[in-house]
């Protein structure tokens, strides 16, 4: 099977040991596809519960798809980075970080479907990985670079065609919600996966590949391919709304353009989704340089814009307005409005200095150690902020946001729920979008078989399936790897009746591997995945109790003044649970239901547990 889309090799580094070994990535992906899923059976095979985020045990995994490295469609530049993360609150516990860019394409083009990190290195390090060939080298001279500084040190050394993950200052220092950074736009975000590799005195991954990716079926992959940029994008992807010439993609073979590169100081800042929001500070020039500075000491933009820039609703803001906290706490001029004041709170966090010492813990874990402004952080679950939960921005509305409150109540990070909340907001916008409410049902009663899971009115009634749909195909996402932001293509400006393609996934894959895959059989793999993950929370201490208390922040007004009502929500996890095959007072799958995913080995290591 390894003939094909994947390139067959899994690279494995023991950075205490300085030892390097090679395994077959086949031993994982025949069931588990890649991505998300390899590296879930990776860690539930490797790492038992209670590892911490910074132990030489944690391993930190970055795995790429089949559809990695290819010409699919948002695909090609993908990758997940999954191991214990820091950012995670209470406790550090098991979960996963998507990156696009060209890293996870070189890596193929080198040889390697993923790269396995543990243990921890006596003095600062890099990986040098070179067709085939790994070799851990010194990195004394890079420790204390930023991220961009330490990028062109590694392409003057070894050549511009190399392509680079790294940390900052912030991973150096174990801050909480640092990044992996790639080029100047991508990187692993959520999760505080720099911190990782900061523990692990690892500074660099350096990746050089001349090889490349074979698909099964070169004329079908392309046909299909083809059939996917036009559902998406349509004849005239230039003309498409919402997208203007300036805007650019970051990632190979993508077309979407979800980027803007601006100038400052004499440096290049990309702005998307959430860093789009820094211009917004005054003045604006500081504003952008605040989120080239995030950008290079390697922050994660999503704690950022919440919780310390003030024009977009931040928590300092909040804190300032109702008097929680003040000059005095912070040490300086609070003003969460300017510019300058972020910049130099970026410094402090990065930099571990005065309050950026609490702050560089996260801001739920900062809020405990301050004991101020807990209930003014927007922070949803897990120690993740607010997402497409129908609070903060007020989208999407009730009903709709009690599939957001499920899927955040059965993640471990923030989930995003792009798939339903965000397509059925953006498809049909009470009644404005560019689909008629009764088209949306169609096109989803068609899909999942659930025309009411649509429904304006339909209140709390079936929200649970849903949530279990997109979830699986999240992880199915997550494991090709294809971008969540147009996955699942449920929708098309471009067809007459306003459908998109489901099967997309199922025939990308089928053609690039040549092994055949239809849709409701790639959605059991993804239910699969999805499952093997719940076990690792289960071994880690997962319980519905912990599900159930994860909703509280739902039980505050929306925009509309709607509140969840915890007795219908409560009935509604019990038919979530019902429906997925999991004992409703655990939370956990059964024995049948795992024997039935063809995972009887887990079964048999939870039915151990105490």
């Amino acid at each position: 099977m390894a003939a094909y889309a994947w390139v067959g090799r899994i690279l494995r580094v023991d950075l205490t040991e300085r030892r390097i070994t090679e395994e077959e990535t086949m031993r994982y992906g025949e069931k588990y596809i890649g991505g998300r899923g390899v590296a879930a059976r990776v860690a539930w095979e490797e790492m038992p519960p209670g590892i911490d985020a910074f132990s030489p045990e944690n391993r930190l995994l970055f795995m790429t798809g089949p559809l990695t490295g290819t010409m699919a469609p948002t695909a090609g530049g993908r990758i997940e980075v999954c191991g214990v993360a820091p950012q995670a609150y209470p406790t550090p516990r098991y979960t996963r970080s998507s990156m696009g860019g060209h890293w996870g394409p070189e890596l193929k083009y080198a040889g390697y479907d993923g790269v396995i990190i543990q243990g921890r290195a006596e003095e600062p390090t890099y990986l040098w990985v070179q067709d085939g060939e790994a070799e851990i080298r010194d990195a004394s001279r890079l420790w204390g670079l930023d991220t961009f500084a330490t990028q062109k040190a590694i392409l003057r050394e070894q050549g511009k065609t190399v392509k680079v993950v790294c940390i900052g200052q912030a991973g150096e220092r174990l801050v909480r919600f640092a990044v992996i950074q790639s080029g100047v736009e991508s990187a692993a975000g959520q999760g505080g996966f720099g911190a990782v590799m900061g523990s692990k005195n690892l500074k660099a991954i350096a990746v050089r590949g001349t090889g490349g990716v074979r698909v099964a079926r070169p004329d079908q992959f392309l046909d299909v391919c083809e059939h996917v940029r036009q559902v998406i994008h349509g004849p005239m992807p230039e003309d498409r709304p919402g997208f203007s010439p300036e805007n650019k993609s970051s990632c190979l073979a993508c077309s979407a353009r979800c980027l803007v590169f601006r100038r400052v100081e004499d440096e290049v800042v990309a702005l998307h989704c959430c860093s789009g929001a820094y211009p917004t500070l005054k003045p604006e020039e500081a504003g952008l340089k605040a989120a080239l500075l995030a950008d290079k000491y390697g922050l994660n933009h999503w704690e950022i814009v919440h919780g310390f820039g003030g024009s977009v609703g931040g928590w300092l803001n909040k804190c300032k307005s109702a008097g929680v906290l003040t000059e005095d706490d912070i040490g300086i001029p609070l003003e969460p409005e300017s510019g300058e004041f972020l910049c130099e709170m970026l410094r402090r966090v990065a930099y571990r200095e005065g309050i950026g010492d609490i702050f560089a813990e996260g801001l739920a874990r900062a809020a405990d150690i301050l004991g101020k402004g807990r209930e003014l952080l927007p922070h949803v679950a897990h120690g993740y902020q607010t997402h497409w939960d129908g609070h903060i921005y007020g989208a999407p509305r009730f009903p709709y946001w009690l599939v957001s409150a499920l899927t955040w109540a059965l993640d471990s990070r923030d989930p995003m729920v792009h798939g339903y909340a965000s397509q059925i907001t953006s498809w049909w916008a009470w009644g404005k979008g560019p689909l008629t409410i009764e088209q949306v049902k169609r096109i989803y009663g068609k899909v999942t078989g659930c025309e009411r899971a649509v429904d304006p009115e339909g209140g709390y009634e079936h929200r649970a399936q849903p949530t279990i749909w997109h979830q699986n195909r999240d992880a199915v996402k997550d494991s090709l790897q294809v971008c969540d932001i147009f996955f699942p293509l449920f929708f098309s400006r471009y067809s007459e009746d306003g459908y998109g393609d489901t099967a997309a996934e199922a025939n990308l894959f089928s053609a690039a591997t040549g092994v055949e895959m239809t849709e409701a059989e790639l959605d059991m793999m993804g239910e699969r995945i999805f499952n093997l993950e719940r076990a690792i929370m289960a071994r880690e201490g997962r319980t519905r109790a912990y599900d159930e208390a994860s909703t509280d922040y739902f039980k505050k007004p929306d925009h509309e003044g709607v509140k969840m009502d915890e007795t219908r929500f409560r009935a509604l996890m019990d038919e979530y649970y019902d429906l997925r095959g999991w004992d409703r007072v655990t939370g956990w799958p059964t024995r049948a239901k795992l024997e039935q995913l063809g995972l009887r080995d887990v079964a048999d290591q939870l039915d151990r547990l105490p």
